[in-house]
């Protein structure tokens, strides 16, 4: 095909229909056309990421091998393109790929691909959009993510990720020295009003009291945000604070408003109100910059776990082992979360399913972690923890669900994603050695949510 044929073709593709005609011409020198006849594979499994191929004409026919079989995928077809998600992910192909006809393929190599991103960031967003169609928004199987990590990927993966908040803390901890000095000279300001007992204790009051309004005070939608903050900034600024604006922002992320900052002006008067402010200022952002800096550091200290745990759990001896004596287990590992009733265990057990040949602690990992993300997604507000087991088609599946809030459709297809979390201070590793520990059973995890119900399924094979 000619570069205008190939042009004519990409206008054809929904994705480049929003590119411009230099930016279509681009693509089509920069590709390189392939052939694959009829029968022939067009990609293999686990080979690393190519390009993004688009197809110009034809029609594939993929699937993944699981244990001894081949599982059918989907088909693709002229039209398609297929390779984004694992340029992205930075990961091996998941599937494999035959043609089912004569197939032309347009394919940009990994650094024109980039290139291509560079010159129209928007087209990121229309692959990402197109990856997240192609995967189940409703259920995730664990043997449709890619392969366990090499070391070269998970020091690739664990560098930028440590980094990142041991960059942030210490940067905190910097801006934090400044300004307990700050604290320190501005509460010598204060002292030279002459305080009174009652004036003391009522100013030592305001910090604590600003750090528990902060902690009880849920986070706000970001146009709430911006108009709280612009209301504060012009309270402050009225009482002659100079740099009312650039504060206003640290004050209401500590949850504190103009309601509050009233109270604070009636307890002290005006006469120390200036120096007041000028001090809790300084104060409230001390306490949010050691916040910061305790996130940072937990999430470098997850991070070590995780990884150790990761990288060190070899292979045990098989025994005899009752799936069922494993997810008690795991109740009882966590019977601290359970305390005080806010949590309800229901247990469906089928009692005749046949015991495992299985690694018996690797097991006990798995149930811990999934009872766990269960408890953690019911928070505070407690609710319904449900275990379920059955045996269908030679296998014994155990079943963890929970009726928290259940997982964002646009998250489900990376919660196998290693160092992937929404929680904030998890290193994201807890589903993908869960996953690591099942197919090295021969078994899979499946996880289905909608809001309310999330169930996540074992199956492993008798």
């Amino acid at each position: 095909m000619g570069s205008e044929d190939i042009v004519t073709a990409l206008r054809r593709v929904s994705l480049f229909s929003r590119l411009g005609d230099e930016q279509l011409h681009w693509v089509a020198s920069h590709g390189r056309q392939l052939h694959f006849a009829a029968g022939t594979r067009v990609a293999a499994q686990g080979d690393p990421a190519d390009g993004l191929s688009v197809i110009l004409e034809g029609r594939t026919v993929w699937s993944r091998r699981v244990g001894d079989q081949d599982a059918p995928t989907g088909t693709l077809e002229a039209g398609d393109i297929f390779g984004e998600l694992i340029l992205f992910l930075n990961s091996p192909y998941p599937t494999t790929g035959h043609a089912q006809t004569d197939v032309r393929l347009l394919r940009l190599e990994p650094a024109a691909f980039w290139e291509l991103l560079r010159q129209a960031p928007s087209l990121g967003r229309g692959l990402m959009e197109v990856a997240a169609q192609r995967t189940q928004p409703q259920e995730v199987v664990s043997t449709q993510q890619p392969g366990l990590l090499t070391p070269g990927q998970m020091v690739a993966g664990l560098a930028p990720e440590l980094g990142n908040p041991a960059t942030a803390a210490n940067r905190s901890a910097t801006r934090l020295r400044d300004t307990l000095r700050l604290v320190s000279a501005r509460a010598m300001a204060l002292g030279q009003h002459g305080l009174s007992s009652a004036q003391r204790g009522a100013l030592l009051a305001l910090p604590r009291e600003a750090a528990d309004r902060g902690r009880a005070t849920p986070a706000l939608e970001p146009l709430a945000r911006t108009r709280r903050e612009e209301d504060v900034g012009a309270w402050l600024e009225i009482r002659g604070m100079t740099d009312a604006w650039d504060v206003a922002p640290a004050l209401v992320a500590s949850g504190l408003d103009v309601a509050w900052l009233d109270s604070v002006a009636h307890r002290v008067g005006e006469a120390l109100l200036r120096d007041t402010l000028s001090w809790l200022v300084a104060a409230v952002s001390g306490d949010v910059l050691l916040a910061e800096v305790e996130r940072g550091s937990a999430r470098v200290s997850a991070l070590v776990e995780a990884v150790q745990a990761y990288s060190f759990m070899d292979r045990a001896p098989a025994t005899e082992v009752d799936v069922h004596d494993g997810l008690e287990t795991a109740l009882g590992v966590l019977r601290h979360r359970l305390d005080g009733g806010h949590v309800t265990v229901e247990r469906q057990y089928e009692r005749t399913a046949p015991k495992l040949s299985a690694e018996g602690g690797a097991l006990d990992e798995v149930w811990t972690q999934l009872v766990l993300n269960a408890l953690e997604a019911l928070g505070e507000r407690g609710g319904t923890l449900k275990l379920r087991t059955w045996t269908e088609a030679g296998q014994v599946v155990a079943e963890v669900a929970d009726d928290g809030p259940g997982i964002p459709r646009d998250l489900m297809p990376r919660i196998f994603e290693p160092f992937f979390s929404t929680k904030p201070h998890a290193a994201g590793l807890g589903l993908d050695i869960s996953r690591r520990i099942i197919e090295r059973h021969g078994g899979d995890v499946r996880v289905l949510s909608e809001p309310g119900h999330t169930r996540v399924q074992v199956r492993l094979p008798v």
